[in-house]
């Protein structure tokens, strides 16, 4: 299979949303949200953007504190932290206003995501640290979360008046699942495997890229293009909340 990160539906309205961003009135409401139900590309898309565009990519911990995500956050910017709070804050001020400085000359959007963001968004210490950061040097904080995101920043209104943008992530499209098989699988695939695909994995980016491993194999030992005639009772993908196996159905 490919290793190329193929732009969904989903990676369309995160960049919509991004663009939005960076055109708000409010020059506060530098948050964004970013959530959905695990399984649909949401740190793929993050990891590829910060990759593409230069941004710092944090994965929160269960157990941080404000200080140990500054002093990660540092470490990540190649920066020595100091040993207070007071000056590891002044330390990333100053680093990442130089990061966006640089990237508004070279045309450029920089921004912090934060995966995993679950872990810490009933924290008001450290999303109170990522408020304050945001709003001195305003630049996007990208928060990544399954769902849950929202509702629990809505105990802290200070923090919502913040969030700019959000952007939910739904199950692939049928037209999402044709665009990965075409562009990863390196075997030609017809249209009804493409469509059974997308009902079996219900949308579900690991499922589907699984699926498309399946295919390939298959396809590597069998000549001409793949479809169900071709594959009826291979295994496709396996079922996360059964453990089941998936066939390809005649």
């Amino acid at each position: 299979m490919r290793d190329l990160f193929v732009k969904t539906e989903n990676a369309s309205n995160f960049m919509g949303a991004v663009a939005r961003l960076q055109d708000r009135g409010a020059e506060e409401a530098c948050l964004m949200i970013v959530d959905g139900i695990p399984g649909l590309g949401k740190s793929e898309t993050l990891r590829w953007y910060s990759a593409q565009q230069g941004c710092l990519y944090l994965r929160a911990k269960k157990e941080w504190t404000p200080a140990w995500m500054l002093r990660e956050l540092l470490q990540s910017l190649n920066v020595s932290p100091a040993h207070s709070f007071e000056k590891m804050y002044r330390q990333a001020l100053e680093k990442l206003g130089t990061e966006a400085q640089m990237a508004e000359h070279n045309d450029e959007v920089y921004a912090v995501v934060i995966d995993e963001v679950d872990h810490i968004c009933r924290s008001s210490r450290l999303l109170e640290t990522i408020r304050d950061l945001s709003d001195m040097l305003e630049i996007p904080f990208i928060m990544v979360g399954m769902g849950r995101v929202r509702d629990n920043l809505s105990r802290f209104p200070q923090i919502a008046s913040r969030v700019g943008q959000y952007v939910a992530f739904n199950p692939a499209t049928l037209e999402d699942v044709t665009r990965m098989v075409n562009e990863l699988c390196e075997v030609e695939v017809k249209d009804d495997l493409i469509a059974q695909l997308h009902k079996a994995s219900n949308g579900l980016v690991r499922e589907i890229k699984e699926g498309i491993n399946a295919i390939e194999r298959f396809g590597k030992v069998n000549d001409g293009p793949i479809g169900v005639k071709e594959m009826v009772g291979e295994v496709l993908l396996n079922d996360r909340r059964t453990g089941r196996q998936i066939t390809v159905k005649g």
